[in-house]
Formats: structure tokens, C-alpha cells, sequence
């Protein structure tokens, strides 16, 4: 919950004072249309319902759910979350991905969805997280530049910005619920690998557009077009009328607060609201098509964005409806508070639940809950399918530990160091503490 949180003051509250500067908000085109007082009136009711979802959430006290971590289940961890399998798993959705049949972020159900878009968007990030978790949990911390950099190149290939900084996040995290924690220089490294990468992505997309992410290009070609797109950068004069800044570019793209005040607009001028039926027919996204043969065609039902942007006469545009706003067309301000405020309790009950006790199981479901809360943008149904992967993966790693966990033995040295006799062997050696650390 404490991501869901950040990341609703980045969305409503730090791009609002920098869209507050006239230079950068004469870029954003959300606003088209819509006077900013309806925008200010819409974040102050969004603010509300974070302030109701926060209260709610502290109500459950979570922090009563917390887990400790022995040496054993450490090992027993790097023991199932074999990197090796991951990315065997992995191999065939970048493929697909790379040959503009894979992953897209920024589809989430319609009629132009194949099979294998949508399981590449439900798995690729996550896979990508566990495999680089995975490695370092087995080989160490002195590889995580390494690991890094191969995960940058892989997501960055996607042409996807905003996974590169969701699995940068995801992995950091992961690491310190092991007790693994990178240096100084890692984090440094961290940071500059991944605005790298942003940067690349972004001048190649400002020029050439996002074609070759969507067409049979290969990682080499894709790869390329991120360094060409970094080159461009900075060889270009920054100075330049017709395009924004690099912080109006991000001001912009971070705007979540220009759809909810297009549609309070709309419902100051007479607009009623829709109802809440269809908030609880969004969630059945997390229905797979397998068990829903016909979902696609109740596509306009399950994407509540698009049903307000017809209803509500908005620009037919890609806005950010975020978990705080998107409902607001469908039940209004006061209702929408309340809904906040039940998914506050729900979050904390949830939380009290994945900390109560540490396990490999609980580690994967934490792992998709952390992409889930940065999916923050998309909405709750955007949300709810990015922990779909978490069912899955919870089911496979409970079997792993069934069929293999349980019925292979500890190797002699490795016994010896849960009885506290010896270190631990060279392979895992100097990464784990002896003593139980807590999960927080």
C-alpha cells in the first residue's frame, strides 16, 4: 500500500505543481478543453479518498503481520526460484515480443488482443524480476550490475518505458526482504542504468515513432534504436519551439488528474453518472479467456476508461485514469470516496495476510502485489490483472516445493550451517545472515 501511495502523490500531486508552470503545462494535451479549476476540484476530491483509503488502511493495523525469515527459508527460496527455469519460461514471450507479438503495456483488453499478448503482458516483467531475484539470490550480490543491465536491455527492447522502472523497483525490493541489499554504487548504478534506458527509448520514440516495436524487428534492431534514440538526445539542441522538454515530456506523462476534471466538467454542465453496475463488471478483466471464451466481446464492459471517454465526450486520448479517478464518472465524488475507503481495508487485510508468515509462495505473490501497485495508472482493473500472474505463479512454486523442495536433502555443509556448526558453502556464502530478519 505504501507504492499505491507514492505513487498517487507522483500522478495527483508532483506532476500538478510542475503542470502549475506555464512552459510545461502548454505542452500537456489531456488538458485540451478542460479549465483547470474542474482539475483542481478533481484532485482535491481524489486527495480525499487517498486520505479515506490511508485512514482505512492503518485501521487494519498491518504492521501487526510481521513475518520473521530464517537462514533455512533463504535457502529453500533460491532453491525453488530457479533462474534457470524462469528463463526458459521467459525465452519464448521476449521472442514473441521482439517479432511485434508480444508484450504492450498499454493494451489491456479489446478486440485487437491476441492470446499471446495478453500472456506475455500478464508475465514477461514478472518473469523477468523473479529470473534476475533468482540469480542473484543464488550467486550474490557482486553480479547485480550485471544482472541489471541484462534486465534493462530485455525490457527496454519492449519499448515500454515505464516496466524498466516497475522491475528496477520490484527486484530492489525483493532483495531486501532476503536481507540482500545493494551498495551505494549499485543503487547509483541502478538509477543511472535505468534513465538511461528512458532516455534511449524516448528520443528514439520522439523522431521514428513506435513502429518498430510493433513490427517483426529482433532485439538487436531494437536495442539499436534505444542508443540511437540516447544519441539523438544528446547531440540535439535543446532549444527547440516545437517540442517539449524532457520535463514537460515527463509532467505530461504523468498527468493523472486531467481525466477526472474532464469529467467533473462534464457533470457540472448536466452529465449524470453512469452508475455502479459496471464498477463491479471491470473487474471480471481478471477473468481469463480460456475460462470466458467470449470476453472480447464485452470489451467496452471491462475497460471503464473508454466507457466514460464516449459518455463523457472526452478526447478520444490515451488519459491516466489512475486507481483514485477512475471510477469518479461511474458513482461520483462522495460514493468514490467510499470505495477508497473499503480498498484501504481490503489492502490492509491483504497485507496482514501475505506478511503473517514467510514463504517462497508469499514471496511470489508479494513480487506480482508490487507490479500491481505500480500499475497504479491503468486503474483497479488494470491493477487486479497484473496480480493474475500472481495465482499462477503461487500454484507452480507450491508444486516445485511439493515435488522438489521436500524431497531433495540439504547437502552436508548446508545442514551443518542451519545447525549453526559452519558457514554457508561457497555458492551462497557472505549473503545471508545468520540471525532472522524481519519482513517489513
Amino acid at each position: 500500500m505504501t507504492l499505491v501511495v507514492l505513487a498517487a502523490a507522483l500522478y495527483q500531486g508532483v506532476s500538478e505543481v510542475l503542470l502549475a508552470i506555464p512552459s510545461i503545462r502548454v505542452w500537456d494535451y489531456y488538458r485540451v478543453g478542460i479549465d483547470q479549476r474542474y482539475i483542481d476540484s478533481a484532485t482535491l476530491i481524489m486527495s480525499i479518498g487517498l486520505l479515506a483509503l490511508v485512514i482505512c488502511y492503518l485501521v487494519t493495523k498491518p504492521e501487526r503481520a510481521a513475518a520473521t525469515m530464517s537462514g533455512q527459508d533463504t535457502l529453500m527460496a533460491a532453491r525453488t526460484i530457479d533462474w534457470r527455469i524462469i528463463a526458459l519460461i521467459c525465452a519464448p514471450l521476449a521472442v514473441l515480443t521482439y517479432t511485434g507479438r508480444g508484450y504492450d503495456s498499454s493494451l489491456i483488453a479489446g478486440p485487437t488482443t491476441g492470446y499471446w499478448t495478453d500472456l506475455s503482458s500478464t508475465f514477461l516483467t514478472v518473469l523477468v524480476a523473479l529470473a534476475a531475484f533468482g540469480f542473484l539470490l543464488r550467486n550474490g550480490m557482486r553480479w547485480f550490475v550485471l544482472v541489471l543491465i541484462v534486465q534493462s536491455i530485455l525490457l527496454a527492447a519492449a519499448g515500454e518505458r515505464t516496466p524498466l522502472v516497475i522491475d528496477a523497483i520490484q527486484l530492489l525490493i525483493l532483495l531486501s526482504q532476503v536481507g540482500l541489499r545493494p551498495t551505494h554504487r549499485q543503487l547509483a548504478a541502478t538509477l543511472a542504468l535505468t534513465i538511461v534506458a528512458i532516455l534511449g527509448i524516448t528520443g528514439y520514440r520522439a523522431v521514428s515513432g513506435r513502429t518498430i516495436y510493433y513490427s517483426d524487428s529482433g532485439l538487436k534492431q531494437r536495442v539499436l534504436a534505444v542508443g540511437r534514440g540516447l544519441y539523438g538526445l544528446v547531440h540535439t539542441s535543446n532549444v527547440n519551439d516545437r517540442n517539449p522538454g524532457l520535463v514537460a515530456q515527463a509532467a505530461d506523462r504523468l498527468d493523472g488528474n486531467a481525466f477526472a476534471g474532464g469529467i467533473l466538467q462534464s457533470m457540472h454542465f448536466g452529465h449524470p453518472a453512469i452508475g455502479a453496475t459496471p464498477v463491479g463488471e471491470s473487474v471480471l478483466i481478471i477473468v481469463p479467456r480460456k475460462i470466458w471464451p467470449s470476453k472480447l466481446t464485452h470489451s467496452t464492459e471491462l475497460n471503464p476508461a473508454l466507457t466514460e471517454l464516449q459518455d463523457f465526450g472526452l478526447q478520444r486520448i490515451n488519459f491516466l485514469p489512475t486507481l483514485l479517478g477512475l471510477y469518479l464518472g461511474f458513482i461520483g465524488p462522495y460514493k468514490l470516496i467510499a470505495l477508497l475507503a473499503i480498498l484501504g481495508i481490503l489492502g490492509g487485510w491483504g497485507e496482514r495476510w501475505l506478511f503473517k508468515r514467510f514463504s517462497t509462495v508469499r514471496l511470489v505473490v508479494f513480487a506480482s502485489s508490487i507490479q500491481a501497485a505500480l500499475a497504479y495508472e491503468k486503474g483497479l482493473p488494470g491493477m487486479l490483472a497484473e496480480l493474475r500472474a500472481a495465482v499462477v505463479l503461487a500454484v507452480a512454486v507450491k508444486l516445485i516445493e511439493l515435488t522438489r523442495g521436500r524431497n531433495i536433502k540439504l547437502p552436508r555443509r548446508e545442514r551443518a550451517y542451519h545447525d549453526g556448526a559452519v558457514a554457508l558453502p561457497d555458492q551462497l556464502s557472505g549473503q545471508f545472515d545468520t540471525t532472522e530478519s524481519r519482513v517489513s
